[in-house]
């Protein structure tokens, strides 16, 4: 591993080493300010604005503890939130602001890498987005989806069944009040939609594409298991920093295209290649199968 990035500001005898460290010197212990602890920041998208990222907070905590545990130090850096369902009229209007925001206060902190935390639509993109563009070693803590409801012995999809409902009303097969009642019933937990929406999706695109703990994308914000997924990502961050392994490494404008022994070669089409590249979470390669058919098979390259 070559000089920590944070070292540039704490590092050192002259007047700014020390106007860095004494304001940072709040409960610190001094080998946080020697160079040999990475210092991390956990990129929270939280906000009481946000409903599907209101439970990140607690998600942090476990990151900070398994970063502190890695030897690493944790910093809680709050960072631009913008949820679906409260903001008119559509929060995509703020994806890339979100994303230029996070960019710049990467960029400028002394922060050896950074974990995001994001849930709601375009909070996790954006948070992609801004990494890629700084380049620090980063890994993804998606929020979870809630869990489902269920109203008149029917499992309900957030927002899905919304329409679907008010549209029963609309047909004279379900009164206002029956509509009012399941209100109730639809979000019962923390997490974002529970229905395979722009959420779930991105947190299943981030994983798919190395920046997630291998299994996590999908676990439900109120399982536990997510809490301890939380914490195993604050440690693997601290070893991405030591291997130096960020999104730039792992670009897959730097694939290696690579026939799969997994394939039988008599059931090979005209033209098929898996193309693979590392996972910046550091457990094996990321696979993609191109073919001339159009079909897409399986290909691993772990």
């Amino acid at each position: 591993m070559s000089e920590l990035r944070s070292s540039q500001w704490y590092v050192g005898d002259d007047r700014n080493a020390y106007i860095h460290r004494a304001w940072m010197r709040r409960g610190l212990p001094d080998s946080a300010f020697d160079g040999s602890r990475p210092h991390i920041a956990i990129a929270n998208t939280a906000s009481d604005l946000v409903p599907c990222n209101m439970h990140l907070g607690e998600i942090a905590k476990s990151v900070a503890n398994g970063i502190y545990e890695a030897g690493g130090i944790p910093l809680d850096l709050p960072v631009m939130g913008i949820g679906e369902t409260q903001v008119r009229p559509t929060a995509m209007l703020w994806r890339n602001l979100a994303a230029m925001e996070m960019e710049e206060l990467f960029r400028a902190n002394p922060v050896d890498a950074v974990v995001l935390l994001g849930g709601c639509d375009k909070t996790v993109p954006a948070l992609l987005m801004a990494a890629a563009s700084v380049g620090l070693p980063a890994i993804v803590v998606p929020g979870g989806p809630m869990i489902s409801g269920s109203f008149r012995g029917n499992a309900l999809g957030c927002g899905t069944d919304v329409w679907k409902l008010s549209e029963d009303v609309r047909g004279g097969e379900l009164s206002a009040k029956e509509f009012l009642t399941s209100e109730s019933s639809m979000i019962r937990s923390k997490g974002h939609c529970n229905t395979m929406g722009t959420a779930s999706t991105m947190a299943l695109m981030a994983e798919a594409l190395g920046m997630v703990m291998p299994g996590l994308g999908g676990t439900p914000a109120p399982d536990s298991r997510l809490l301890v997924g939380a914490h195993e990502s604050g440690r693997r961050i601290v070893e991405m920093v030591e291997a130096e392994l960020t999104p730039k490494r792992s670009s897959p404008s730097r694939a290696s295209t690579t026939r799969s022994s997994h394939w039988p070669r008599s059931a090979d089409p005209p033209t098929r290649s898996c193309t693979c590249w590392p996972s910046p979470a550091g457990w094996g390669w990321i696979s993609l199968w191109t073919t001339s058919t159009g079909s897409a098979p399986t290909c691993r390259c772990w």
